[in-house]
């Protein structure tokens, strides 16, 4: 049997590759894309070896994509992938590749009809004063989340074009139920829904539509800029979060998710044990950014393998992060995982700044945890659970 997670280099983003199955009934999984460069860089390459390998007088099969929410750093690379497959199909070419079925809550879907209108007056609101002092700050990541929402559309148009499933078996959004769990199997995988919670969807939708109103009567779309548009809202929090399961081996995938949603989506569907979760791989949160967990969320749920996908944008991984996984241990049996440990970007950016004060403070205090990094040109790095037979 085959278990592996793949984190791709995304920069600042997610682009991730599960594996199960066995070498003969492979089943692949891809959640998320990355930003738009991800697609030329790392996420094509890797999935031209996989096809070479399973497929090369065909098409690659991929059993499911899943955008876990709208976020360019998360979208920009499937639709990039979308949008080559759609002019393979334009031009009567052969499709290098065959996605069974896109997981996708879009906005539109989320809000319903009012989603544009809502879209506009957001965009308008952010051009003006916030009279807070994170002002820069928040216009910046509120422009970001509303102005990925036409991708989030042309990737549901992609589907729709290239006859993709959407959302399938569920019947609409792709959610935790109100009550119970909602389990969905591929071949030897299993995969739980965590997050998003229907009734959160459903307070989202109720905080949209009241924010709205109250624009309106504004009349000039000023209402100030909605909490849901920061790191720590529900927009990022409305990610699909899987558990992903195969021979008793567990990996929990967290896109942008809220810490303390996942931990009581975990409660509910029943993982959780006395509200504590171990699982063997645990995919950071919003590329290890403070801003999504406390130290409660590593108390709760401990993981054999810690895996961050960033590159230091937007400060990712915090240092505070890295250090509340420790401190949470009292043991040194596992291992942190980062697709990224120096910077492409510029001097200014903080990442090899926190490794490098990370690692100094794991030789002072003598732990001896690992910790381990991707390194160019490796297109991603891979930890398998199970043995592969190949």
């Amino acid at each position: 049997m085959i278990f592996s997670l793949e984190a791709l280099q995304a920069f600042n983003g997610d682009s991730l590759l599960l594996h199960g199955g066995t070498a003969d009934e492979p089943v692949l999984v891809l959640i998320d894309g990355g930003p738009t460069r991800t697609w030329a860089k790392s996420l094509r390459p890797r999935l031209e070896q996989l096809r070479a390998e399973r497929a090369p007088d065909g098409a690659l099969r991929i059993d499911l994509a899943m955008l876990s929410h709208i976020d360019d750093d998360h979208v920009g690379g499937m639709v990039a992938f979308g949008g080559e497959l759609a002019t393979q199909k334009l031009g009567s070419q052969p499709l290098s590749y065959d996605v069974q079925t896109l997981w996708h809550n879009s906005f539109d879907d989320i809000l319903g009809n009012s989603a544009e209108e809502l879209r506009t007056a957001a965009l308008d609101a952010l051009q003006k004063p916030i009279g807070d002092p994170r002002a820069d700050q928040i216009r910046e990541a509120g422009r970001a989340v509303v102005a990925s929402v036409p991708n989030g559309r042309t990737l549901r148009d992609q589907a729709k074009q290239l006859g993709w499933g959407v959302n399938e078996p569920f019947d609409g959004l792709v959610a935790l139920p109100k009550e119970g769990a909602r389990t969905i199997k591929l071949g030897g995988l299993k995969l739980t829904v965590v997050c998003p919670h229907a009734s959160e969807l459903e307070d989202l939708n109720k905080a949209w539509d009241r924010w709205l109103k109250k624009a309106q009567a504004k009349h000039d779309g000023n209402a100030g800029t909605p909490a849901d548009f920061s790191d720590t809202s529900p927009y990022n929090l409305s990610s699909i979060v899987v558990l992903a399961e195969c021979e008793g081996r567990t990996m929990l995938l967290t896109g942008d998710a809220r810490g303390d949603h996942v931990l009581s989506g975990l409660d509910q569907a029943g993982i959780a044990t006395g509200g504590k979760t171990h699982v063997d791989i645990l995919k950071l949160p919003h590329h290890g950014s403070l801003r999504n967990i406390d130290p409660t969320f590593f108390e709760r749920i401990t993981a054999d393998h810690y895996v961050i996908s960033a590159n230091g944008h937007d400060g990712n991984p915090d240092k505070e992060t890295l250090d509340a996984i420790v401190a949470a241990r009292a043991d040194d049996d596992f291992e942190i995982h980062l697709t990224n440990d120096e910077t492409d970007d510029d001097s200014k950016n903080p990442l090899k700044e926190h490794v490098s004060a990370f690692l100094a403070d794991r030789k002072r205090a003598g732990r001896a945890f690992r910790m381990s990094a991707r390194k160019d040109p490796a297109l991603s790095l891979r930890i398998d659970l199970l043995e592969d037979p190949r």
